[in-house]
C-alpha cells in the first residue's frame, strides 16, 4: 500500500500533468491567430495563480516566470510580445507537420554550449539519437573518458537530448529525466542541458 506521503505526490504529478496539457491547449487557442493580446497575456498569469501546481517545475517555471517577467513593469512592449509568443510556440511545438513536432524538443530547456568536455563528466542520454543506437552513443562517451549514468542526480555533469526526442508534454505529460534536471538546476545544481547536435559537434573536435 502506498504511504500518504507517496500518494501525495502521486496526486501533485497527475494535478501537474492534467495542468500541463490544459497549458498546452490554452496556448494553442490563444496562437490559433497568431496574435497575443494583452489581456490575453494577463490571462496567463492569472491562470497560473489558479494552477499553481505547474508553476513548481519544467516547463510551466520557466513560462510563468517569463509572463511575470513581461509584466513586472506595467508596460507590455512589442519585443516583450514576440518574445512570449516565442515562448509559447516552443511549448506547443508550433509544427509545420505532426511529424515535425515529433522530432524536435522544446528550446526552453536547453543550455547554450559551444563544446562539451567528456574526460571525467558524468552523461546522461534521453530521447532517440540521429546518430546511432543509445548503445553506440554511450560507447562514445566512455571511449573519451567520459561516465555514463542511467539517471539524473546531481552528480551528473551533461543531460543529452536525442534530435528524435519527444515532446511529451504536448500530451499532458514531459521527461521524466528533463523534468528532474530542470528542478536540480532551480537548486542551483551546474547540470548541463544540451542537444544531440552540440554533442556530436563536440565529437569531432577529440
Amino acid at each position: 500500500m502506498a504511504s500518504g506521503y507517496g500518494r501525495i505526490m502521486a496526486a501533485h504529478v497527475n494535478s501537474t500533468r492534467r495542468c500541463l496539457g490544459a497549458l498546452v491547449g490554452i496556448a494553442q487557442g490563444l496562437l490559433c491567430d497568431g496574435v497575443l493580446t494583452n489581456d490575453e497575456i494577463h490571462f496567463l498569469k492569472k491562470w497560473f495563480q489558479e494552477n499553481d501546481d505547474i508553476c513548481y517545475g519544467f516547463p510551466g517555471s520557466i513560462i510563468y516566470e517569463r509572463v511575470k517577467e513581461v509584466l513586472d513593469d506595467g508596460k507590455i512592449t512589442e519585443d516583450e510580445r514576440d518574445y512570449l509568443v516565442k515562448v509559447l510556440r516552443d511549448l506547443i511545438g508550433s509544427p509545420d507537420t505532426d511529424m515535425a513536432a515529433a522530432a524536435r524538443v522544446t528550446e526552453l530547456a536547453y543550455d547554450t554550449l559551444p563544446l562539451i568536455n567528456f574526460p571525467d563528466n558524468r552523461f546522461c542520454l534521453t530521447g532517440e539519437f540521429i546518430h546511432g543506437p543509445r548503445r553506440s552513443c554511450e560507447a562514445e562517451i566512455l571511449g573519451r573518458g567520459g561516465v555514463i549514468s542511467k539517471s539524473v542526480t546531481k552528480k551528473l555533469n551533461y543531460l543529452v537530448i536525442g534530435s528524435l526526442g519527444s515532446i511529451e508534454w504536448k500530451h499532458g505529460s514531459f521527461g521524466a529525466k528533463i523534468e528532474v534536471a530542470m528542478k536540480h538546476k532551480q537548486d542551483g545544481v551546474p547540470i548541463a542541458i544540451v542537444k544531440e547536435e552540440v554533442w556530436r559537434e563536440s565529437l569531432k573536435r577529440l
